[in-house]
């Protein structure tokens, strides 16, 4: 919209519609860029047999395993995590998940009654490099295999913020 001001100056305005698809067109982009790079997934089932009443599960893809983590230079956000195969009763069997070997102090336990959990946006993040890994906790009395399954968000590791 133009208009001419009485000391004969020109000024060009945007009237409401140019003003409403500048805005528009801004909002499209910015929704496009808050997207990029973010992507739902799943991975699994993974896992390895039971041995002598106990498993170990090094997740971070040595020769026996598969690895269960993002690739270099991006994030995951763990939504929901099962593992099969324990048994099931009173004295369920346990098993602890680690973050990359199946060592130390555990981020989180699964037993036979309850084998499945979901998590919040945030509540469990893999860092570049980090993987999954779990070990039995005690003797095991399921036999046959122990698997791993689950959903995530992956984001590039730069723009972590998309996934907290």
């Amino acid at each position: 919209m133009r208009q001419t001001l009485e000391i004969g100056s020109e000024w060009n305005m945007l009237d409401s519609d140019e003003l409403d698809a500048v805005l528009s067109k801004h909002y499209q982009q910015w929704l496009q860029n808050a997207a990029r790079s973010v992507k739902y997934s799943r991975f699994g089932p993974a896992g390895t047999a039971i041995a002598s009443s106990a498993v170990t599960f090094d997740g971070s893809g040595n020769a026996q395993n598969t690895a269960i983590g993002p690739r270099d230079g991006f994030v995951w956000s763990i939504k929901r995590l099962a593992v099969s195969g324990l048994a099931t009763g009173t004295t369920p069997d346990v098993v602890n998940l680690y973050r990359n070997k199946p060592s130390g102090n555990p981020i989180w336990q699964f037993n036979g009654n309850n084998f499945a959990y979901t998590f919040g946006k945030g509540e469990m993040i893999l860092l570049p490099g980090e993987t999954l890994s779990f070990a039995s906790s005690g003797t095991l009395a399921a036999t046959g295999q122990i698997t791993i399954s689950g959903d995530y968000v992956q984001a590039a590791a730069e723009e972590v913020w998309k996934i907290l």
